[in-house]
C-alpha cells in the first residue's frame, strides 16, 4: 500500500484514536511512519528501519548515494510483519536519523566507517531528526501502554535484517534473536518458543537456521526503551540475514523473498495465538 493513499494523521489524532481504541491505519503527517490496528491484541510488530525515505536538504548534503544508503537499510521487513494485527513501519532512512539509537545519537556524523555529510549539519536540521525520533517513541509508548492497560503483558515483534558478506563467519543464522536486555526468567519459555518457531520455518529455496545472541544482541533503542520503562513487555528483537536479496545490489530473490514473506508472518501469527492461548486466557 502506497504511502500517498493512506489517511495523513497528526501525532496527537493518532494517540487519540489509541485511547479510544480505534481500530485505523494511517501514516503519520509528514510521512515517517505508518501505524495499523487492525484489532487490539498483546502484541505490536515494528519494522523500524524498513524505510529509505530523506530529506531533500540532507541528500543535496549527503556524501553518500541512495544506493550506499540502501545497503545499510532493512528493505522488505514491513513485508514480514504485514499481516500482523499491529505493525508500526517507519518510512525514513536510517541516515536521517537512526531509531534504533538514542535520541543523543541518532544523527550520524560517520557511520560504517564512512563520513555522511559535506558539512556538519546545522542544530535546526539536527533537532528536525531528533524531533522526529522522539515523536515515534512517542507513539510507540501509547501503543504499548494501551496493550498493558488491556492486557497487563505484552510482546513487541522488533524486525530487522542484516548484511552478511561483510562477515568472515560463513555460519552465521539465518534467524538472530538478540536478547541481552531481557530481564527476567519469566520470559525464557516466550523466547525460547520464538527460536523454535523460527527455526521450524519452511522457506523455499532456503535453510533456515536460528540462534540467540550469536551475532546480534538486541541492545537497539527499541529493545532498551521497552525493557527499561516497562517491566511487562518482551522485545524479540529479531534480524534475518539477507539472503531473500543481493544485499550489494539491492535485487530480490525471486523464490526466497516472496516464500519468507508468507512464512514469516504465519509463523508471527502462529507464535502471537500460542501466546495468547498461554498468558492471556480469558
Amino acid at each position: 500500500m502506497a504511502i500517498s493513499t493512506l489517511e495523513q494523521l497528526t501525532e496527537q489524532e493518532i494517540i487519540n484514536k489509541i485511547k479510544q481504541r480505534q481500530c485505523f491505519t494511517a501514516t503519520i503527517t509528514g510521512g515517517a511512519f505508518t501505524l495499523k490496528i487492525d484489532k487490539y491484541l498483546p502484541i505490536l510488530a515494528a519494522a523500524i528501519h524498513d524505510g529509505a525515505n530523506f530529506r531533500a536538504e540532507l541528500e543535496d548534503n549527503c556524501l553518500l548515494d541512495k544506493a550506499a544508503r540502501y545497503y545499510e537499510e532493512d528493505p522488505y521487513t514491513g513485508t514480514f510483519i504485514a499481516q500482523q494485527p499491529i505493525t508500526l513501519i517507519a518510512h525514513d532512512s536510517r541516515y536521517e536519523y537512526d531509531l534504533n539509537r538514542g535520541s543523543d545519537e541518532c544523527v550520524y556524523e560517520t557511520a560504517w566507517g564512512k563520513e555522511i555529510w559535506k558539512t556538519p549539519l546545522s542544530d535546526v536540521m539536527i533537532a528536525k531528526s531528533k524531533e522526529k525520533h522522539s515523536q515515534f517513541y512517542r507513539i510507540v509508548a501509547a501503543v504499548v501502554e494501551a496493550l498493558l492497560e488491556d492486557f497487563a503483558q505484552c510482546i513487541v515483534y522488533d524486525n530487522h535484517s542484516y548484511n552478511y558478506k561483510r562477515h568472515e563467519r560463513k555460519d552465521l543464522p539465518v534467524i538472530n534473536l538478540g536478547t541481552s536486555t531481557v530481564t527476567g526468567e519469566q520470559w525464557r519459555p516466550i523466547i525460547d518458543s520464538w527460536l523454535s518457531a523460527l527455526k521450524n520455518m519452511k522457506v523455499a529455496g532456503l535453510e533456515v537456521s536460528a540462534a540467540e545472541n550469536d551475532i546480534f544482541y538486541g541492545k537497539g533503542r527499541l529493545a532498551g526503551f521497552c525493557h527499561s520503562k516497562y517491566d511487562n513487555v518482551l522485545v524479540l528483537a529479531t534480524e534475518t540475514k539477507k539472503v531473500f536479496m543481493d544485499e550489494l545490489t539491492g535485487e530480490p530473490d525471486a523464490v526466497i523473498l516472496p516464500s519468507l514473506q508468507q512464512v514469516y508472518n504465519d509463523t508471527m501469527t502462529q507464535h502471537t495465538q500460542w501466546y495468547i492461548n498461554n498468558y492471556h486466557k480469558a
